[in-house]
């Protein structure tokens, strides 16, 4: 196999903070989203509608409670109204201000993986609606959105994102949440999968929303028990020949993570169901460059017919043993700082508390 290339990834702009000018313009720019006043009116009304909610239940809490307190019922009966508004106000601004916070967190991670594609070349979409792509995961559902994709286009194109559907069950229904990485090949394949099995999957041990239409294929190798191969007869030699030992070992990763892959089409598809890859974690990014290296790499050697047989499995064996197992790095989410806003209101009810029953 050919020696894979050097990932070359800037990853300096994945763990780079923000300035409040860079947000600014990227949610106006990039985002497309311009604060207008209705927004503002909207918010207005919704917290005000949430507090009379909130205030209604905290008012029937109070009652229940002065009944059966008599020391502070007097008190409780007294400040009703005044402990009810107050506390819902509180409340509400903190859970306003917990979901701003988080909002800012996405559009954070958002800028992060712009500036990123832009230092490394890549296309950045934050939205796709209704992508069109062949893999197994996205043939089911509704509300189908690949969200914050990466492209890079030339020889070795690469392309990542994450990805959500609304399956319809009965009068409830169920969210999709995938991720992945794509690359682009040089010739169309019939379907071939490789399921990773898991003792938490949803059929037979599968971690895929759809089971294959394939025949299932021994694996052989030291992986025996953790990928099962899916593949029509004709292309088993050279599947055989891509999924080799060193390279499924890059699609185990720590605990019981691990990722699928299916080729279909001219895509090949690595899906994640635990974990995020379209992040800010450089680990991540890195191996998801040198594993699409490796693989390409490899898929350049198919093209010569030797490499169509099946590899030896004891030579398979000896190679995987050579190399370490676990190649795909811990998830590590966008840290941000506490939001510490958010317990001003919960000091400030706990001041009309205090006050009240003082009173």
């Amino acid at each position: 196999m050919k020696a894979a290339a050097d990932a070359g990834l800037d990853t300096s702009p994945l763990t780079v903070a923000s300035t409040r000018a860079e947000m600014r313009e990227f949610t106006t720019r990039v985002l497309g989203r311009r604060t207008r006043w209705n927004v503002w009116v909207g918010l207005l009304v919704l917290y005000l509608v949430a507090t009379a909610a909130v205030a209604a239940l905290v008012l029937v809490a109070l009652i229940l409670g002065a009944l059966g307190t008599e020391t502070l019922a007097e008190r409780l009966r007294d400040h009703a109204l005044l402990l009810s508004a107050g506390t819902a106000a509180c409340l509400v601004a903190s859970v306003f201000i917990w979901v701003a916070h988080r909002m800012k967190g996405k559009q954070e991670e958002l800028f992060r993986l712009h500036r990123f594609a832009t230092a490394n070349g890549f296309d950045f979409t934050p939205e796709v609606k209704e992508p069109d792509l062949p893999g197994l995961i996205f043939q089911r559902g509704t509300l189908r959105r690949c969200s914050a994709r990466l492209r890079r286009f030339g020889p070795r194109p690469l392309e990542v994102a994450d990805y959500t559907a609304w399956i319809a069950k009965g009068r409830a229904g169920e969210s999709l949440h995938w991720s992945y990485f794509a690359l682009t090949l040089g010739q169309r394949m019939p379907q071939i999968v490789l399921d990773a099995r898991t003792d938490e999957g949803r059929l037979l041990g599968s971690t895929l929303p759809v089971q294959p239409a394939q025949d299932r294929r021994t694996l052989g190798g030291p992986f025996e028990e953790a990928f099962r191969l899916f593949c029509p007869p004709e292309a088993e030699g050279w599947a055989r020949s891509l999924f080799t030992p060193d390279i499924v070992a890059r699609f185990v990763g720590p605990g019981k993570t691990a990722f699928d892959v299916e080729v279909v089409e001219d895509r090949l598809f690595v899906y994640s169901h635990l974990r995020s890859l379209s992040c800010c974690d450089p680990q991540t990014w890195r191996w998801m460059s040198e594993t699409a290296d490796v693989l390409y790499a490899r898929l350049e050697d198919l093209n010569d017919d030797a490499a169509m047989a099946a590899p030896d499995p004891a030579g398979a064996d000896s190679e995987a043993a050579e190399r370490p197992i676990g190649f795909a790095p811990p998830y590590a989410r966008l840290r941000r700082p506490f939001p510490v806003m958010a317990l001003v209101p919960l000091l400030v009810m706990v001041g009309v508390w205090a006050a009240a029953l003082a009173a």
